[in-house]
């Protein structure tokens, strides 16, 4: 997809996301996924040095320097227990990291990812 293409692709995607919050259309993922987009947002970023943007609707997409289409994650579920993303932030913890989010509920995992993504000694 040409830059051009995807830039008009995504603001179309952002207006149709700002009038369905205008409308009170939001669906749970939506609602889960904007609401912790710093959170996803710096995950991504560290997990990839060359994201140059990441949006949030239904679903996460990330935009990698150099790729002609972003990358979809289907749900923040997807994010969080991706092997890969957790091997770079976690490190040799990742296994009982992911296996504690795992047994957290999902009303209140995010609460605990942030705490533990943010609070961490890096």
């Amino acid at each position: 997809m040409k830059t051009e293409r995807l830039e008009q692709t995504l603001k179309l995607f952002g207006e149709v996301e700002a009038e369905r919050v205008a409308l009170g259309v939001v669906d749970k993922e939506t609602k889960r996924n904007t609401d912790n987009l710093d959170l996803f947002e710096a995950m991504l970023r560290e997990a990839y040095d060359d994201v140059t943007m990441v949006v949030a609707g239904h679903h996460i997409m990330a935009v990698r320097s150099g790729e002609a289409l972003p990358i979809e994650i289907s749900s923040a579920d997807t994010l969080i227990f991706s092997h890969e993303m957790a091997q770079v932030i976690w490190k040799d913890r990742y296994k009982e990291v992911l296996t504690r989010l795992a047994t957290e509920p999902t009303a209140t995992r995010d609460a605990l990812l942030r705490e533990l993504y943010f609070r961490r000694v890096r």
